[in-house]
């Protein structure tokens, strides 16, 4: 196995582990109005710090408790995910009015409005397919794998697809495009079109050899 690949021994889960759950438990006890936060700093309704915090404190778990137990990790997964679409979802559809800020490299932005809720909702919308398809699989898991479920996963995992839409098809046009004009950039500059000749040498090869065979 690669050194990149070693997974972490069980301590270095623990203290990673931990890492996240410290993370987690500060904005829980500001829930409560506890610690170095309080309910003002949640910057919402006060269950966020809750829900924000469990996520974190979930995954932490989840590390820390590892593949040895997949049952629980599996649990702890569901969790972390759940949190953090609560959030999400809370972001996306809660009332009120909501403004985000967000920044790449040196230009930044704050939205507010549709502006905010959009990207959020977008986010809020896989994330609770994806929460639903891992609460499937594992449901399928405990009644003892397929075809038990079967219908219900599939359309768990069409319902990620739909969700993953607005993403994957202007990446698939992008790509699409860009095939397409590198195409017709070396049919301008050559005169032919683009061939593919290691696929073309891999069928007439199956080609021979399925006339040798007959």
């Amino acid at each position: 196995m690669a050194e990149s690949e070693t997974p972490l021994t069980p301590r270095g889960r623990l203290w990673f582990g931990l890492t996240f759950v410290a993370f987690g438990i500060m904005p829980m006890l500001a829930t409560f109005d506890v610690g170095l936060l309080g309910p003002e700093d949640i910057n919402g309704p006060a269950w966020l710090g809750l829900a924000t915090g469990g996520a974190f404190v979930a995954a932490g778990l989840a590390v820390i408790a590892g593949s040895e137990r997949p049952m629980f990790n599996s649990i702890l997964v569901i969790l972390a995910v759940g949190g953090l679409a609560t959030v999400g979802n809370w972001i996306a559809f809660g009332v009120g009015e909501r403004v985000c800020g967000g920044s790449i490299l040196f230009w930044k932005s704050d939205m507010s409005g549709l502006g905010c809720r959009i990207p959020f909702g977008m986010g809020a919308l896989i994330t609770n397919a994806v929460l639903v398809l891992m609460v499937v699989i594992e449901l399928q898991k405990a009644l003892g794998g397929p075809p038990r479920l079967a219908r219900l996963r599939r359309w768990a995992e069409n319902m990620m697809l739909l969700t993953l839409a607005p993403i994957l098809l202007p990446l698939v046009l992008f790509l699409i495009g860009r095939v397409g004009l590198e195409a017709v950039k070396e049919r301008l500059e050559t005169g032919e079109w683009p061939r593919n000749e290691s696929f073309i040498a891999r069928m007439k090869a199956k080609k021979a050899q399925d006339e040798k065979s007959e």
